[in-house]
């Protein structure tokens, strides 16, 4: 019961405003090279504060360079074609502060295609649903060092379909009809750092790397569902540094948990080499692969989306029903039955409108 002042790390007391690159130097000629600048924000804030107007241009050893152009909300990208796959190239940042920032010169590392994305279902006391998996090799034992990005694209419908909508300013409920809350689609972009090596191994083959576990019942694969898996190769130098950030980012906060570490990244500040910049710059070309899985696939799979029918009786009139949130969704002659909004209008968690890959 001791008397207690309160403690501001330097960090929080005074947060620093790094500038935060994140991007890679695409040598592919169907994709473009993205780089999104944006700044450091205090740990106890959500947000995300963009770097606009930078002027950013892609510069090789084979004395070339190539500009990247300003896209909006700190993003900045461009089709790069014709990149000796010979020569190193690096990022240079000229920001509207005036400041100069460049990162070392990496090489364009080769990535062999990905073999194929397979999927178990598991069904274990520590693990049920569908894990995900990802399998490569090197032919020529070059790689060695890789990491995967998804995005995950699901299809699923409301519970209930909407005969009739209530518009609550008036108080009426009327027929509803086409309806287009009915099918939707939703997108989710992976948020770990999923890295792998065969650096340990005599041959470079990466075996059913695990990427998403799609838990039991949910409602990913309730309907039909995709993942968009892409593959990266990489330096040695660059492993390691994801590796740390995973460890960084991942790994802390219980008591068997690893320490952080500094991680500085291969970006330096020419006017001001003191100044910290975080990001690492990475090139080669990018593989990628698609798979569906459909309910059909995974049976027994038995997702309860909780969503009631209900119709007002006495003790729940009809104004107490919509006071409490509930909406109505169909009505005959023996009356109107209500639900959650979210079990009527998939709009309110996805989008309807279809995937071209669909």
């Amino acid at each position: 019961m001791a008397c207690k002042q309160t403690y501001a790390p330097p960090a929080v007391a005074h947060p620093p405003n790094y500038l935060v690159i994140e991007g890679f130097i695409e040598n592919n000629g169907t994709d473009s090279t993205f780089f999104h600048l944006s700044r450091t924000i205090k740990a106890d804030t959500n947000g995300y504060v963009p770097e606009l107007g930078a002027v950013c241009t892609i510069d090789g050893s084979d004395n070339t360079s190539r500009p990247l152009g300003e896209i909006g909300n700190g993003a900045y990208a461009a089709k790069l074609t014709g990149l000796d796959p010979d020569a190193t190239y690096r990022l240079r940042i000229s920001t509207s502060n005036g400041k100069q920032y460049v990162s070392d010169n990496v090489p364009l590392v080769k990535n062999p295609p990905i073999d194929s994305i397979n999927w178990k279902r598991l069904d274990n006391d520590v693990y049920q649903g569908i894990q995900i998996y990802a399998n490569t090799h090197d032919p020529q034992n070059n790689t060695h060092y890789y990491r995967w990005e998804y995005e995950e694209t699901w299809e699923f419908h409301s519970t209930f379909f909407a005969a009739v909508k209530y518009d609550p300013a008036t108080g009426i409920i009327s027929p509803y009809f086409p309806n287009t809350i009915n099918t939707c689609w939703k997108d989710v972009l992976s948020s770990r750092i999923l890295l792998g090596t065969s650096a340990q191994l005599a041959q470079d083959l990466i075996y059913e790397a695990p990427l998403v576990l799609v838990p039991l019942n949910s409602q990913q694969i309730n309907w039909r569902y995709s993942l968009l898996v892409k593959q990266y190769a990489l330096t040695k130098d660059a492993f390691n540094w994801w590796q740390i950030l995973s460890k960084n980012t991942e790994q802390i906060g219980s008591i068997f948990g690893v320490l952080p570490a500094a991680n500085p990244g291969n970006i330096h500040c020419l006017s001001d080499p003191a100044e910290m910049v975080l990001g690492y710059v990475s090139g080669g070309n990018t593989r990628s692969q698609r798979i569906f899985i459909t309910i059909d696939q995974v049976q027994p799979w038995f997702y309860d989306p909780d969503c009631p029918d209900i119709k007002p009786d006495p003790s729940h009139s009809l104004q107490s029903l919509l006071g409490a949130g509930f909406v109505p969704w169909r009505a005959d002659q023996t009356g109107v039955f209500l639900s959650y909004p979210r079990c009527i209008d998939c709009t309110l968690s996805g989008t309807n409108i279809r995937p071209s890959f669909w």
